[in-house]
């Protein structure tokens, strides 16, 4: 996805497919996120992203490892496999 196709998806709000989380959520709540929206039809889950639409810094550098070993492997079941995607929004935002 490119950046204007993010940032396009932002300014439109959360929605029924659309949802923002911002950094450090708790893995068990993560996951029921992704359950719900798997449940529905699929959506996205943008991490990073306050409810106003503000893009915060993402920590830790490896969030990727986090959300597929914590929350994927130890809260989802049966397992989903997501796509997953990293956006540089500008330099030190993800």
């Amino acid at each position: 996805m490119l950046t204007k196709d993010l940032l396009e998806i932002i300014s439109h709000g959360e929605n029924s497919g659309v949802e923002f989380k911002r950094d450090g959520i708790k893995p068990e709540l993560l996951a029921k996120e992704i359950v719900a929206l798997a449940n529905h039809r699929g959506g996205m889950i943008l991490i990073g992203v306050e409810d106003d639409g503000t893009i915060c810094r993402i920590q830790p550098d490896d969030l990727e490892t986090c959300v597929f070993d914590t929350v994927f492997a130890r809260y989802v079941h049966p397992i989903i496999l997501p796509f997953y995607e990293t956006i540089q929004v500008e330099p030190g935002k993800k």
